[in-house]
């Protein structure tokens, strides 16, 4: 049987299989990097403090911190880590409209994630220094939750790389492979 308008139906059926799992992923994704960005300012803010001075309350560490004229760096926590679920809303957003194929949704999403290490540490710069200078510790991470927020950064990082790999060996075997008249 033959049909005349082939192309157009089948341009029209992918781009509707397509935009579901773009929205899932995107959904999906945009809570990850939610969740990511919440675990980070808990991990800044509660446990690397009560980590880095143990015996003390978060009541008592924070008590001595207003002693001094440091911070613990809210604002500039607050507004780094805002910035990963704001720009995976905006991608999901943009994706619930069907312009963003699946495959790049997925790349996109893991692309935040992968960043969330180095977001992680602007964000927690001024909470690490401030611990250090009132309590005379070192600046770095003590509590080791800090290693579930590097790990999931570290496996997005893998995710992306598999991708691309994945990606350039489809296109690889497309090229090489014989043509058919």
């Amino acid at each position: 049987m033959t049909t005349y308008f082939s192309s157009s139906a089948t341009t029209s059926s992918v781009r509707a299989g397509s935009a579901p799992a773009s929205r899932w992923i995107g959904v999906g994704g945009t809570a990850l990097v939610f969740a990511y960005a919440v675990f980070a300012a808990l991990q800044i803010q509660v446990l690397n403090p009560l980590a880095a001075v143990p015996g003390s309350s978060l009541r008592e560490i924070s008590a001595a911190v207003g002693n001094t004229a440091d911070t613990m760096g809210w604002g500039l926590m607050i507004v780094v880590l805002a910035l990963g679920p704001l720009l995976a809303g905006t991608i999901t957003s943009i994706g619930r409209r069907g312009r963003i194929p699946a495959a790049i949704m997925l790349a996109a999403m893991l692309g935040l994630l992968m960043l969330g290490t180095p977001a992680y540490f602007v964000a927690s710069f001024p909470a690490g220094m401030t611990l250090a200078d009132t309590f005379g510790i070192a600046g770095a991470d003590h509590s080791p939750w800090a290693w579930v927020l590097h790990l999931v950064s570290l496996l997005a990082l893998v995710a992306l790389i598999a991708m691309a790999l994945s990606a350039v060996i489809r296109a690889s075997v497309r090229s090489i492979a014989p043509r058919r008249a």
